[in-house]
């Protein structure tokens, strides 16, 4: 939870929203390993289901990257409104243009895949998921979503969060978007 404070340029809001909001869409990303059906794709079930995961995938990290691009566009008019944030929205901007680049790709290639019924295992190849020098999944592929899996098959899972969380707590100490006080409360209530 947010809390307004006097002086605070809104695009700080907006900027801490999407970033939050990223954050989630990793840790999801994440938890959807537990998705993963392993199995044979001849059994019509378990292809299915593999099918299902894929989407899950797909869905989280469309939505992380979208977030992060939503966040890009805010984190420039932050860098006009504070100029102390300049160098840092600058650093920010420069290490997300992969994914900011990527995102039309990304719209693109669901697209294509709607239409065309899929491309699994091309998907999992290029987000490391599985050997490049795999003929396919068979069996025994287990898949397992960690920091080293490639967000649009360019960033590291892990360096794109970590990229997050530290812009965000930058936002945090300079504005105290998250006051201690509130998060006793918070804990309090649960």
């Amino acid at each position: 939870m947010l809390n307004a404070q006097k002086n605070v340029p809104p695009s700080v809001y907006l900027v801490a929203d999407h970033l939050d909001s990223a954050l989630a869409a990793g840790e999801d990303l994440l938890a959807a390993n537990s998705h993963w059906t392993p199995g044979g794709a001849t059994d019509c079930a378990v292809a299915g289901a593999q099918r299902w995961a894929i989407s899950r995938f797909r869905t989280h990290e469309l939505n992380l990257v979208s977030r992060i691009v939503q966040a890009r566009e805010h984190v420039e008019v932050l860098s006009r409104d504070a100029r102390r944030f300049r160098p840092l929205a600058q650093l920010f901007n420069s290490a997300s243009a992969d994914l900011a680049d990527a995102f039309e790709e990304l719209h693109l290639q669901i697209s294509g895949d709607f239409d065309t019924g899929g491309g699994h295992v091309a998907y999992l190849r290029s987000r490391g998921l599985i050997d490049s020098e795999a003929p396919g999944l068979c069996e025994t592929n287990a898949i397992k979503i960690n920091d080293t899996f490639l967000v649009a098959g360019k960033v590291p899972l892990g360096i794109c969060m970590d990229l997050v969380s530290e812009f965000l707590d930058a936002l945090d100490v300079a504005y105290d978007l998250y006051p201690a006080d509130d998060i006793g409360d918070l804990k309090d209530a649960a």
